[in-house]
């Protein structure tokens, strides 16, 4: 007789594991210092622009220079798979300490796939390209995969550094993330510390509790994976510097993930109403959003079909989702394209919120 054991819980393909490194916000905070100063400002972040500025006022003229010359913010994200690399907790002293002692050809193979648009048949030209064969070099950058107007800057950026000898790429990298360290951020790694190894041992905990795919999901306000990366291993990483963006970056066989330290995390005020549900309020206080939301009420849609849709420009729109998956309203499926579909969940776990913090959070001065 054969038996089909319906009884145990099936096994989820998701491979998920969680760790941390500070040196991902100084990545990070280079990131979006060298695409603002390419002119490609990231909006919306939650640490406002004055912290960046003063980031930025911080570092010398030196620094600054060095930055310019490498352009593109890109090859910061591509350095963030080597993370996992160090030991969970690690520091950004231990990370410039892993990256000085890598062979600089494998460095560089790496940050030419930042963007994961190779196909296997070209691996050879990425290798011969990251050992400084100038025609490889030549032809990689003539490649169709980088052939589009939203990936000029990286192509700069990579050709740039790829005329370099490969040991001067590699020390250039470690020079700009010593003096970025030493001059603008070490203050920065001592005070997020705490929250990012208090995220990290929640998420750690919850990971005991919970599917990979809810802790994914909670991790990252929403998101989750319908291609290949369901079937890769996924690392997290809390981030303080790029809330409340999540950072997508591809290492060679796994996908890192970094995701904004929990608001839970940050609340120290006992008496100051769940940051989730004070985002939440706010999301739903714009018609554009609740007429966003009224549409995925109706079914999952992509970027593209809801700007047509409601006449938002897709840029003003990204706007309006991420505060809406923020606020954990719209989930994030990303696939072979991206599509946004309703929590229903939310609206009644938001009730409940709000009618907990009313009736049981006390007052300065009430009576007892």
């Amino acid at each position: 007789m054969r038996v089909a054991d319906y009884t145990s819980p099936r096994q989820s393909p998701l491979n998920l594991r969680v760790s941390y490194n500070s040196a991902s916000d100084l990545l990070a905070a280079l990131w979006i210092l060298g695409d603002r100063r390419s002119g490609c400002a990231i909006e919306d972040l939650s640490l406002g622009d004055e912290w960046f500025a003063e980031f930025e006022q911080s570092l010398s003229p030196d620094t600054i220079h060095q930055l310019d010359e490498i352009g593109s913010g890109d090859v910061w994200i591509a350095l963030m798979p080597l993370l996992p690399e160090t030991q969970a907790g690690g520091t950004v002293d231990d990370f410039i300490k892993l990256l000085a002692a890598m062979d600089a050809a494998d460095l560089r193979y790496r940050l030419i796939q930042v963007h994961d648009k190779y196909l296997a048949s070209q691996q050879e030209l990425l290798a011969d390209a990251a050992e400084g064969d100038a025609a490889a070099i030549e032809e990689l950058v003539s490649t169709s995969e980088l052939d589009s107007p939203d990936l000029k800057q990286w192509r700069d950026t990579l050709q740039y550094l790829l005329m370099m000898d490969p040991d001067e790429t590699r020390n250039l990298l470690v020079d700009v993330l010593r003096r970025a360290q030493d001059e603008a951020f070490a203050p920065h790694e001592a005070s997020f510390r705490p929250y990012l190894d208090a995220d990290y041992r929640s998420k750690r905990a919850m990971a005991r509790r919970v599917s990979p795919e809810r802790l994914l999901e909670i991790a990252t306000s929403g998101i989750n994976f319908t291609d290949e990366r369901a079937y890769k291993p996924i690392v997290l990483m809390p981030t303080m510097v790029a809330r409340p963006w999540v950072v997508f970056a591809a290492g060679p066989d796994f996908f890192l993930l970094g995701y904004p330290v929990s608001d839970e995390i940050l609340e120290q005020d006992d008496d100051a109403p769940p940051q989730w549900l004070v985002k939440l309020h706010k999301a739903l206080g714009d018609e554009r959003r609740l007429r966003v939301l009224r549409s995925l009420a109706d079914g999952d849609a992509s970027l593209a079909e809801l700007a047509d849709r409601h006449d938002i420009a897709k840029s003003t729109l990204h706007h309006h989702l991420m505060l809406l998956r923020s606020a954990g309203l719209v989930r994030l499926h990303v696939g072979t394209e991206k599509r946004y579909s309703l929590r229903e969940e939310t609206l009644g776990d938001a009730s409940a919120a709000l009618d907990h913090y009313l009736h049981t959070t006390e007052s300065p001065g009430a009576e007892t």
